[in-house]
């Protein structure tokens, strides 16, 4: 009696990709954060309190870097970030997630920083 070969698991590229951005903490916030109107760094800093200055910093440069955000000059005033069509695209993502996580059952143990 023979036994059937199981294939390897081997986990999806393009997923292991776009979690190394997405996957970092903070990363999803911004985005759907910015998905309202384009917001200067302190804005984006009063809207999501609990995280540090230098964290914020960190997070936009990888999200620039990716090509998700913009940061550019809005009249009047300092320069705003303001998501890229390719991080408006991650929206129905992000809020696909928002929903998954509300109607958990069981609910889960809330840990929102509002």
């Amino acid at each position: 009696m023979g036994f059937a070969t199981v294939p390897p698991l081997a986990a999806d590229a393009d997923l292991f990709a776009a979690f190394d951005v997405l996957g970092q903490k903070w990363n999803g916030i911004i985005l759907h954060t910015l998905a309202t109107r384009p917001a200067r760094f302190g804005e984006l800093h009063a809207a999501i309190h609990p995280i540090s200055t230098k964290m914020l910093a960190d997070r936009l440069r990888e999200l620039l870097d990716a090509g998700l955000v913009t940061h550019a000059q809005l009249p009047p005033g300092p320069a705003a970030y303001t998501l890229t069509p390719d991080g408006r695209a991650l929206l129905p993502a992000l809020e696909q997630i928002r929903t998954w996580w509300k109607h958990r059952t069981p609910a889960p143990p809330t840990t929102a920083h509002r």
